[in-house]
């Protein structure tokens, strides 16, 4: 599983990637470019509210695509033949 970075850890990497450059911050702190330009961009647009956990962009795009698989969270008893398969 990834790392949750937290929302003082994201907003010091952004920070940090404008002095130092994206590539040497995600070298520093071990997180790919994409998600440091994907924290600086939503951090611009929606402002650090944003960068709490589960109020991204991303996370909000599993969301819809967890809603999609309801049968997850069913208990297997009341799961149907099909959904069993």
């Amino acid at each position: 599983m990834a790392k949750q970075w937290l929302k003082n850890e994201k907003i010091k990497i952004i920070e940090e990637s404008k002095k130092i450059g994206i590539t040497n911050a995600a070298l520093k702190y071990d997180v790919i470019t994409s998600t440091i330009n994907r924290w600086r961009s939503e951090f611009k647009t929606k402002g650090e509210g944003v960068l709490e956990w589960g109020n991204g962009i991303q996370t909000k795009g599993n969301i819809k695509k967890f809603k999609s698989h309801d049968w997850i969270f069913k208990d297997p008893v009341d799961m149907t033949t099909e959904e069993l398969r």
